[in-house]
């Protein structure tokens, strides 16, 4: 079917409602989003599932959860992305509780790769201590890296890529093993320099129809 192969999950689109008329179609008229699913009722009529751009909890979207999803047909939708531009999709994560000195090193990551040009589909989100939105969210991306603290005994202060198979749908984590102190601002180049290298590995991994 081919409007359904035309909006496949991760094109980016603009919302242009107009088979409705309701308030909450005027406060979407505009904004842009992310397809997160297409789905065909029993009518045979195709809706695709959005989550907003700007939401700060879209994560949720991959969740069903109400309020964090929209449903618009293919004609209410201007399409984003370049024809070409189906190549994989990358979340970065940080995880950490941001109100604790010692735990900061993934929101500073995160927070210094917002402003980073990365190759690729990458989005940047900072989930805190919500762990449990994370591994949801990773599910609908092709691959997950994280950047997080964690006590492995290794020396102090020092930034490692580690395995986290408790961690299910996450494919790397750059791991911050805490010293005493602020973390250094050596630590946080290193992991910024470890995740740029890693997204650019994995948009150059991608096959030329990902492309």
């Amino acid at each position: 079917m081919n409007r359904d192969r035309a909006w496949r999950a991760g094109t980016r689109v603009r919302l242009r409602p107009s088979q409705r008329a309701d308030i909450v179609d005027l406060a979407l008229t505009g904004r842009t989003a992310l397809v997160d699913r297409i789905e065909v009722g029993n009518d045979g009529r195709i809706h695709v599932v959005v989550v907003l751009d700007d939401d700060p909890a879209r994560v949720l979207g991959p969740m069903s959860q109400i309020g964090h999803r929209f449903f618009f047909t293919p004609e209410e939708l201007e399409r984003l992305d370049e024809p070409g531009d189906t190549g994989p999709r990358t979340l970065i994560a940080g995880l950490g509780d941001g109100f604790n000195p010692a735990d900061v090193f993934g929101s500073t990551v995160v927070q210094r790769l917002r402003t980073a040009e990365l190759p690729g589909r990458v989005d940047v989100d900072d989930f805190g201590i919500r762990t449990g939105d994370l591994v949801h969210a990773a599910r609908g991306y092709d691959a997950a890296l994280v950047a997080c603290t964690r006590r492995l005994g290794h020396q102090p202060a020092t930034v490692r890529l580690v395995d986290c198979e408790e961690l299910p749908h996450v494919h790397h984590v750059v791991a911050y093993e805490p010293g005493t102190g602020a973390v250094p601002e050596t630590a946080i180049g290193e992991a910024v320099r470890l995740i740029e290298e890693l997204t650019a590995e994995l948009a150059e991994s991608a096959t030329p129809s990902e492309r």
